[in-house]
C-alpha cells in the first residue's frame, strides 16, 4: 500500500482513479468526488455527487471508493489504481475488514466489484495528492444529485489538474 503526498501517474495503460468525500453538515448532506486520469494526467472523466449524510467519515470515504469503482465500470475502463485519503478505508480494501464493522458491507461490495476489472489496486494518498477530488466533493453541494464531466473537470478547478501533472 503506497502512500504518496502528490499525484503520481499510473503505469501506461492503467487509469488512476482518485476519490474523496466531504460533509455538508448544515444541509445534512455529503458530497463525493471522483476523477479518472490516464498516465499522461489527462482527465477521462469526473463526477460530483450529492448524497444523504452517512453516519461517519469512514462510511462516507468507503461510499466514495465504491462510487469510484462503479464510475470506472460505467466508463468501460478495466485497468485501475484507486486512490483515496482515508488510510482506514484503503487498509480495509486491501486487507480483511470484518463484515460487522461500520464499513464492512460497503467494503464487501467493493471487493465483489473487483471482478469487473482486469487489474485493480488500492492505495492511500495524503490530502495534498487528492486536490482535484477534494475540489469536486465541494462542487457536489451545487450539483444535485449527480453531475458528470467527460474528459474534463469543472472549468474553475482545471488548474488543479495542471498543478498535479507539473509538480
Amino acid at each position: 500500500m503506497a502512500r504518496t503526498q502528490r499525484w503520481v501517474p499510473p503505469a501506461e495503460g492503467t487509469y488512476k482513479v482518485n476519490y474523496d468525500g466531504a460533509y455538508f453538515v448544515d444541509e445534512e448532506k455529503a458530497g463525493i468526488g471522483v476523477v479518472v486520469r490516464n498516465e499522461l494526467g489527462q482527465v477521462m472523466g469526473s463526477l460530483a455527487e450529492k448524497i444523504d449524510m452517512p453516519s461517519t467519515v469512514e462510511v462516507l470515504k468507503a461510499l466514495a471508493a465504491r462510487r469510484a469503482m462503479l464510475f470506472m465500470e460505467e466508463l468501460g475502463l478495466r485497468h485501475a489504481v484507486f486512490e483515496g485519503d482515508s488510510e482506514l478505508v484503503v487498509k480495509a480494501l486491501v486487507g480483511h475488514c470484518p463484515d460487522q464493522s461500520s464499513i464492512g458491507h460497503i467494503i464487501k461490495d467493493c471487493k465483489s466489484l473487483r471482478s469487473l476489472f482486469q487489474t485493480c489496486s488500492f492505495s492511500h494518498v495524503r490530502r495534498q495528492g487528492n486536490g482535484v477530488t477534494h475540489a469536486l466533493t465541494r462542487r457536489a453541494r451545487q450539483y444535485f444529485p449527480l453531475t458528470v464531466w467527460m474528459e474534463s473537470v469543472p472549468l474553475d478547478i482545471t488548474y488543479l489538474v495542471y498543478v498535479d501533472i507539473t509538480s
